[in-house]
């Protein structure tokens, strides 16, 4: 089940939500009818989870005390226990996110809403989400209020990615993390999609057995190309008046190439 944490950033709930994969993760999230919930200290990003310089210390004592002592705790152990899932958030297709997270006209990506996204949820898991955001680590803090906070903020270069990102933790351990690479939580997957778009430029045979195996879990009518394999059009057309035996009567000329507005 999903529930909204009080210190996070949830996106509206008509925010467009997308994520892309290949073939092999399309026939997984059919094939289990669950989200794949994965360990972010194995995302690539060393900084998953990691607090900026700038961040200043959690005061953890009554602010009333009469003198503090600094102590410092590592909190990998917790970004290795939790779990994550990750969206692209943005009203349209991106053709950067095609080529980063997609097998080039092998891929699929879902699309959906973050409402439908929240209901879809049916296990016991408690899952919660937020937009990411994203400083300069160099120079930006973040309040630290709960180990959750710093797994919802990235380096500004990661900027691109304009992330939603879903969060289970499925118990903590004084052991350290689980080694296990994630794990999967169940969702009703009519509710949670709402289009299945084919790669750009794919054959018509890979549309054709997405179709196909979409319709055997009920949700074959809501396959679709992708808005990048749109035949781009140069055919420029004029609306051009007659006037006695000339085109128009302001005799205009044709655009031609010439100086631009401003130019030498």
């Amino acid at each position: 089940m999903y529930s909204d944490h009080s210190q996070l950033w949830p996106p509206p709930d008509d925010a467009v939500l997308w994520r892309y994969m290949d073939f092999t993760r399309f026939v997984s999230l059919l094939d289990t009818g669950a989200l794949f919930f994965c360990r972010p200290d194995l995302l690539g990003d060393p900084f998953e989870g990691s607090l900026s310089p700038a961040t200043p210390p959690l005061l953890a004592a009554d602010p009333e005390a009469g003198s503090f002592t600094l102590r410092e705790v590592d909190i990998r152990k917790f970004v290795g226990q939790a779990r994550v899932n990750c969206w692209h958030m943005s009203e349209f297709e991106s053709e950067a996110m095609w080529r980063l997270y997609a097998q080039e006209r092998k891929g699929i990506a879902i699309k959906t809403v973050f409402a439908r996204f929240k209901e879809a949820f049916v296990g016991d898991e408690t899952i919660t989400a937020s937009m990411v955001r994203y400083l300069d680590y160099e120079t930006e803090g973040f309040p630290f209020s709960n180990l959750m906070i710093p797994l919802f903020h990235k380096r500004v270069s990661f900027q691109h990615e304009q992330e939603v990102r879903a969060l289970f933790v499925p118990h903590l351990s004084e052991d350290g993390p689980d080694e296990t690479a994630g794990c999967y939580c169940e969702v009703d997957l009519p509710k949670l999609v709402e289009e299945i778009v084919v790669a750009p430029f794919a054959e018509d045979w890979f549309a054709d057995l997405v179709r196909s195996l979409s319709e055997r879990y009920g949700i074959g009518d809501r396959v679709r190309p992708s808005t990048l394999s749109k035949v781009p059009t140069f055919t420029a057309r004029f609306l051009m008046g007659h006037g006695g035996d000339r085109l128009w009567r302001d005799e205009k000329p044709l655009p031609t190439v010439g100086k631009l507005d401003g130019g030498p």
